[in-house]
């Protein structure tokens, strides 16, 4: 018997998790995919292993037993109930036990449980749901998902209120150029409040469907990338208005207008769009399978939330007003 599916085996597990041993015929397809026409033989005794219990007997081995006597044990069933009949060796059985054995003994420690009160896990179930959906199933595996929703409604009320937030607090604290004169900043400081309120709400009550946390963050994923990018392209269009315009008084106010209007667009546009998609990413988080759309979106947003914290906070909108005015 060759150890090269073994080895594949053991890629596989440490990917979708111990699922994989509880499921016959897609781990005999990713097998398949892993190893081409080959090893037919081994491919087939590792599935019985899983139709027979083998994998079963493995994960919830019982108490009073030896682990080399009860995995003596399931050779004997494997090979008396599913291979002897086929004229095969009882070594095979023995292969196919001993593989499983040490895949399964082999498998990554289960990550640490998620918390509503750790940002940090917003970002790792980010990670895990647009980046490595097998992660996820592994620690739903672990841990379920109680947890899972209660981090996910956190996670989609930031990434829905917090490209909103930024601008408006920033506006508040005087960072930004464009706040009209007649509008002191407690006003915007006072729909910041009323923005971190609306964030409260949706994380504490927000409804994450029945049972999973996936189609909500599908949507919150899709309007924060999409805000966020639809927002910065917007604010760019707003610099190139106004700079066409020659005076000082006339850049500021076509600047405004400009600004204000493609927020809007940007807000209208992000909703429309993340409703439309939500299906399907929806249906590549459930499928645990990598999709470059929701992975250009993780690295979209990723770039966009960064570019509007450096406009807002770090100066980059002065130093961009500076150069269209220098220009």
């Amino acid at each position: 018997m060759n150890d090269f599916p073994r080895q594949q085996l053991s890629d596989l597990i440490k990917v979708h998790g111990t699922i994989l041993a509880k499921e016959p015929e897609r781990c005999e397809s990713l097998l398949h995919e892993k190893c081409g026409n080959n090893y037919k033989l081994e491919i087939f005794v590792l599935i019985n292993a899983i139709k027979g219990g083998v994998t079963q007997g493995l994960l919830k081995p019982p108490r009073h037993s030896s682990q080399e006597a009860w995995a003596a044990n399931l050779t004997e069933h494997l090979y008396n109930n599913h291979l002897a009949f086929l004229g095969l060796e009882k070594e095979v059985a023995q292969w196919a036990v001993e593989s499983w054995g040490l895949v399964l003994s082999q498998e990554a420690t289960p990550p640490k449980p998620l918390s509503a009160m750790n940002p940090i896990d917003y970002m790792r179930l980010l990670w895990w749901i647009l980046v490595s959906p097998q992660q996820l199933q592994i620690y739903r595996q672990a841990f379920g998902e109680e947890d899972e929703n209660r981090v996910g409604k956190w996670l989609v009320s930031s990434l829905i209120w917090g490209p909103l937030m930024m601008p408006i607090l920033a506006a508040g604290l005087g960072l930004l150029w464009f706040v009209p004169q007649d509008w002191p900043s407690s006003v915007y400081l006072l729909f910041t409040l009323l923005l971190i309120g609306c964030w409260l709400l949706t994380g504490l009550v927000g409804n994450v469907g029945e049972g999973s946390v996936m189609g909500n963050v599908a949507f919150g994923v899709m309007f924060g990338m999409i805000f966020g990018v639809v927002y910065v392209v917007a604010i760019v269009i707003a610099f190139l208005v106004a700079i066409d315009v020659a005076t000082d008084q006339a850049f500021g106010i076509g600047y405004v207008l400009a600004y204000v209007v493609a927020f809007y667009m940007a807000y209208v546009v992000a909703v429309g769009v993340a409703m439309a998609v939500r299906d399907t990413v929806t249906n590549s988080l459930i499928s645990a399978t990598p999709s470059t759309l929701v992975r250009i979106a993780f690295l979209l947003l990723v770039v966009a939330d960064l570019f509007l914290f450096w406009f807002c906070f770090l100066g980059g909108e002065q130093f961009l007003v500076e150069k269209a005015m220098g220009g």
